[in-house]
This record gives structure tokens, C-alpha cells and sequence, in this order.
């Protein structure tokens, strides 16, 4: 396979020179299951593994691990369909979250990724709040965030499901469509190009694999019906993993989730809230937390009715969150810097 197919450029190239000087090969993970991966290098599809080495640097941090999207550097084993992980090459996106129910640890989802396609129910089971934190999550990363409502063929009132979708998504393009009935399938597909990587995510029972069986063109993904009663989905997809399209480009299928976690956040919640952010510009107090100061633009907004009330809830609930993880890190590298001797600026005996 041509590796230009699969995202491959100048840039990798230019990264990969070291590597290539030393006889390694450049590769893609496709699938990642525990410390086993799928590769795919220009010949073929084939078995990986880390280096003992690379497991002893990446100990304790399960996001030095290669990760499905991942570029990476690797020595073929002779006489075997098989290779070995060197090296991963420099991430040029990485979408994450945190891990649910485990402190506080990064979850990497996929990682070299254009655009992030977040897959919500047009149905009865639409959920605003968790779209949000799915769009706050693809602008923390980087990636292009696109809003699909799937099974509008079960939607009784599109339109106000698209004002329902309207009211958080702000600036990012929302694109009705329909596994069942292939509508929205045709402009789904020219906004993954030649090259193109993109990840689908979103809740269990959404319709995530039914699309990309769409794209592909055959059921290469297993799907199930979702509860009839309450219109909730069960798991499908068991791991995330990269699947080649036959008109160019790779998608990447994840289990759904139930929960989107944000991870440590620097500026995807002036994107995830546009319309908040604007308004914060204009408060008297440069430091203002929009909760209790004076001349707050975002309270007068919201006193004004022209700021929602359940926006104005969702940003604060963010920020709140983005606090403790914050407070959370900074107390788990304090703690970490005691185990190992080191004071806070990492000098053996010194403390603050």
C-alpha cells in the first residue's frame, strides 16, 4: 500500500530520516489490544510488539504506548509476519479524555487524527450535555470536529432536533444522515479525503459501526439493534481500530462510551464556548469567573436572557472540572516528586 494513502508526508518523512538511517521501516497501528498491535507498513498487514525498552520508558505512563493512529518506526523479525515497536514518531493530534473511574489518568482515544466525526442519535435518546463534552473534547485536541445526528429516520421533528444540536454546537457543522436509508452517507464521504484520518465516536447504540459499513460500502463492522423501550445501545465495538477505505482515507471505529471525561484543557473551552468567550472579553476584571464579580458581561448576558441558562450551567460545570483535574495533577506530581526524594523544582532534598 502506497503509505501516502494512510496520512504519510513530507513531515513523517523528515521525522523518519534518523530511523530510516538505522534500517527501520515506517508503519501505521491499525489496532491496538493490550501490548499487541496490528501494523500496517507498505507491504503488509502484520503482528507488533514494543521493545523491552520501550515498555521500561513508557512505565506508569500508558500514553508513551503506541496508540491506534500512531506513526511509528519498526524492525521486521526474520522469517516471521512480525515486527517489533523502536520508536513512535511525534503525534501530531491526539484525542483524549480521562479515564474513567481511575483517578486521574489520560486515555488516549486515536491519535493523528483531521477530523473527529461525534456520532449522536437524532432520536428520543439525543443528549445535549454529552455532545457538548464530545465537541470540547475534539477542540482540546486539535482536530477538525464535525456533529453527525444518525437515525433521523426515527426523529419526529428534524428540524428541532437540528435547533436542539444548533444551541451547542456553535460554528461546527452539524450533517443529518441515516445508516439505514444511506441519506447524508454522500456528503459524509467527501469530507474524508485521500489521506484523510478521521474518528468516529459517541455512545453505545448510535449508529457508529452502521456508518462506517455505510462508507466502506459492506458490513465489515458487527452491529446490533438498540432497546426499543428506552432506545439505549449496547456494545459492538470491542477496541478501536483503523479500517481503510476503498475511495482513500482511514477511519477509526471506538467502543461507545458512555462517559467523555475532558482531560487537562487549555484553550477547547473558548472554542466549545464561543459565544462565552466573546462576552468574556468585555468583563471589567481580566480574571473574572463569570460566578460573582461585577460588571461580568457573561451575568449580564445571562440576566438579559441573551446567554442560555443551560449554556451559561454547562460552561460553568467545565470550568469546575477543569479545576480540580488541575489541582489533581499538580497534587499527583507533588506526591511523586516526594516517593522519589526530589523537592518541588526536582532538587534532591529540597522542598517548598
Amino acid at each position: 500500500m502506497d503509505l501516502t494513502k494512510l496520512g504519510w508526508n513530507a513531515d513523517l518523512d523528515r521525522q523518519f530520516a534518523p530511523h530510516q538511517a538505522k534500517g527501520l521501516i515506517p508503519a501505521r497501528v491499525a489496532v491496538e489490544d493490550k501490548h499487541f498491535f496490528r501494523i500496517w507498513t507498505a507491504d503488509a498487514e502484520i503482528l507488533a510488539q514494543v521493545t523491552g525498552k520501550c515498555m521500561h520508558e513508557a512505565r506508569g505512563s500508558n500514553s508513551k504506548l503506541p496508540k491506534v493512529g500512531d506513526w511509528v518506526a519498526v524492525k521486521l523479525v526474520a522469517n516471521e509476519e512480525k515486527a517489533m515497536i523502536q520508536a513512535i514518531l511525534p503525534r501530531r493530534t491526539q484525542l483524549c479524555r480521562k479515564m474513567a473511574g481511575r483517578g486521574i489518568t489520560e486515555h488516549i482515544l486515536a491519535t493523528n487524527i483531521d477530523t473527529a466525526f461525534m456520532v449522536s442519535s437524532a432520536d428520543a435518546s439525543f443528549d445535549a450535555g454529552r455532545l457538548e463534552q464530545m465537541l470540547f473534547m475534539a477542540h482540546e485536541s486539535g482536530v477538525r470536529p464535525v456533529v453527525l445526528l444518525n437515525k433521523i429516520d426515527l426523529c419526529v421533528d428534524l428540524d428541532a432536533r437540528l435547533a436542539d444540536a444548533a444551541r451547542v454546537t456553535g460554528n461546527t457543522l452539524v450533517l443529518p444522515v441515516c445508516a439505514l436509508t444511506g441519506r447524508g452517507v454522500k456528503e459524509l464521504a467527501k469530507l474524508i479525503k485521500p489521506g484523510d484520518s478521521a474518528v468516529f465516536i459517541g455512545a453505545s447504540g448510535v449508529g457508529k459501526s452502521s456508518l462506517i459499513n455505510r462508507l466502506y460500502g459492506e458490513e465489515i463492522q458487527a452491529t446490533v439493534e438498540v432497546r426499543t423501550h428506552d432506545a439505549k445501545g449496547r456494545h459492538t465495538t470491542s477496541w478501536r481500530e483503523m479500517i481503510f477505505l476503498p475511495q482513500g482515507g482511514v477511519v477509526i471505529d471506538t467502543p461507545g462510551m458512555r462517559e467523555f471525561h475532558i482531560w487537562i484543557a487549555n484553550e477547547g473551552s473558548k472554542q466549545a464556548f464561543p459565544e462565552v468567550g466573546a462576552l468574556a472579553g468585555r468583563c471589567y476584571y481580566r480574571d473574572c469567573t463569570h460566578t460573582q464579580e461585577n460588571k461580568c458581561a457573561v451575568r449580564e448576558a445571562l440576566a438579559a436572557g441573551t446567554l442560555p441558562r443551560e449554556r451559561y450551567d454547562s460552561f460553568l460545570k467545565l470550568q469546575l472540572e477543569i479545576r480540580y483535574l488541575r489541582q489533581a495533577e499538580r497534587s499527583a506530581a507533588w506526591q511523586n516528586r516526594k516517593k522519589t526524594g526530589r523537592g518541588a523544582r526536582g532538587v534532591p532534598g529540597k522542598r517548598d
